[in-house]
């Protein structure tokens, strides 16, 4: 499918099947209410225990339901699949380890670069160097940081400088590979093959790495106008808030999912 194909049938997607998209409003309610009630002034110690194990649970379903979207698009399914409570549960499980794994892999291999290019050692040296200075009265950052050693704040910019560009470079790379990693567990139940680098890599360049980012682009840009639309529909007294958060966050929720599915598609 094209960019254009992707994008209008995943905006009409949400409301493909009425029922099942007002199941996933109500979800998205259960999901919500740890946050929304305390707002309100609904304050019980007990309470809010409970409301939080109800937030946890739903939003594993919620999450196990949108990998079911993805499996979807790329099947070229055409209305919402149906709730299998327990089964959206385990699922959302799995789908959730599985994006920590692709977050803490470049997680770690940061934290090793900034340790390897002297980032941790000289940010302590700069610490304890302006808590002497403040120590023995210093009381503006002109006369701190002439306290400070240069060999320590030229090493300190220069390993902030590497780790930042291997932090992004790292950040867009297991991005994309998070997205493939989801769509293959989607399609076969197996978080296993959410893992097989080798295959995921295939899947991205079979696709186009390029035609990837354009259209995640496409889609997140979107999804950020149609959060406008929500912030503006917030504005109506009353109503606006609910409408807003509990209509139009599933609509776009199922949206994105959508359309990463029907993008994907074409990796088969």
């Amino acid at each position: 499918m094209d960019l254009r194909e992707i994008i209008m049938d995943a905006i009409k997607y949400p409301i493909s099947d009425t029922r099942k998209f007002l199941i996933f409003c109500v979800l998205i309610i259960l999901m919500s209410l740890s946050t929304v009630l305390p707002s309100y002034g609904v304050k019980n110690g007990t309470l809010s225990i409970i409301l939080t194990l109800v937030t946890l649970v739903v939003a594993c379903i919620v999450l196990g339901y949108s990998v079911d979207v993805i499996k979807g698009g790329t099947e070229g399914e055409k209305t919402l699949p149906d709730f299998d409570y327990v089964k959206n549960f385990v699922i959302g499980i799995k789908a959730f380890i599985l994006d920590l794994i692709y977050f803490i892999i470049p997680l770690i291999i940061v934290i090793v670069v900034a340790s390897a290019s002297g980032l941790f050692k000289s940010l302590t040296k700069i610490v304890y160097a302006s808590s002497d200075a403040i120590a023995n009265g210093a009381n503006n950052l002109t006369m701190i940081m002439a306290k400070v050693p240069n060999s320590a704040v030229a090493t300190f910019s220069n390993a902030l400088t590497i780790t930042l560009i291997v932090g992004i470079i790292l950040f867009i790379i297991f991005s994309l590979m998070s997205f493939t990693a989801m769509v293959r567990f989607a399609k076969s139940g197996s978080g296993i093959e959410g893992l097989r680098f080798k295959e995921i890599l295939k899947d991205m360049l079979k696709i186009g790495i390029i035609k990837i980012i354009v259209t995640l682009i496409v889609i997140y840009i979107i999804a950020f106008a149609m959060f406008l639309v929500i912030g503006l529909i917030g504005l109506i007294p009353y109503i606006g808030v609910f409408i807003g958060i509990f209509v139009g966050v599933p609509f776009i929720i199922l949206y994105v999912y959508r359309a990463i599915g029907l993008l994907y598609a074409d990796a088969e």
